[in-house]
């Protein structure tokens, strides 16, 4: 099937941000005020410091998936026992799956609650709160034009040698057409251990979504 193909502004840098595993859980919370839904808001908020945090709804029925390294599991059981603890209807799931992110949205539709968006992989289009690896495009001003997110399930198909193969792969393989990198050439610059990153001489970028 082809590829539909969107022009979008030149690229001087491409950025990588590989994010390591961890262990998922999901929280629901039934609150009864905006006050209750305002406070698991804020506590969700201070933990993003020590773990992953990502919104699933809003409104009556509040959620969020959480990512921790497999040293922070106990911090998973607390915030369970203070959700638990302060108010009266309270469901978690060890996991995250497309079955539960469906049947959040079904509570949502019970609740008169919003669900909210959840990124999903470019290559197999598989929901995932916390991609393996997120490639972002930036202009000439450093600005984020274009970001892509990929599972850990495709980025480990990926049989490449250095990063520079790493990237050119996943960018061949996602569901848009980036075929315009495929014979770029890619510096590497001063990097870290969370952004990988490379410069390139100006080339256009197309692509079918943001």
């Amino acid at each position: 099937m082809s590829r539909k193909q969107r022009s979008i502004s030149l690229v001087s840098e491409i950025r990588v941000e590989p994010v390591p595993p961890g262990i998922r859980w999901v929280y629901l919370v039934e609150t009864r005020s905006q006050e209750e839904a305002d406070e698991i808001v804020r506590l969700f908020r201070e933990l993003e410091s020590q773990v992953q945090v990502c919104p699933l709804c809003a409104g009556k029925l509040v959620g969020y998936a959480v990512q921790a390294h497999h040293s922070d599991v106990m911090l998973l059981d607390e915030i369970d026992d203070v959700l638990r603890r302060a108010y009266a209807f309270v469901v978690t799931y060890r996991s995250f799956e497309p079955l539960i992110y469906r049947i959040v949205g079904e509570l949502c539709k019970d609740t008169q609650s919003t669900i909210l968006p959840v990124p999903h992989c470019n290559i197999c289009g598989n929901l995932d709160p916390f991609p393996n690896t997120v490639v972002s495009f930036t202009d000439c001003s450093g600005n984020i034009v274009l970001s892509r997110n990929y599972c850990s399930s495709c980025t480990a198909q990926t049989n490449a040698r250095s990063h520079k193969e790493f990237i050119k792969s996943l960018l061949t393989a996602d569901e848009c057409d980036f075929g315009c990198f495929k014979e770029a050439d890619f510096v590497r610059r001063a990097s870290n251990k969370r952004l990988i990153r490379f410069i390139l001489d100006e080339c256009g970028v197309t692509s079918d979504k943001q």
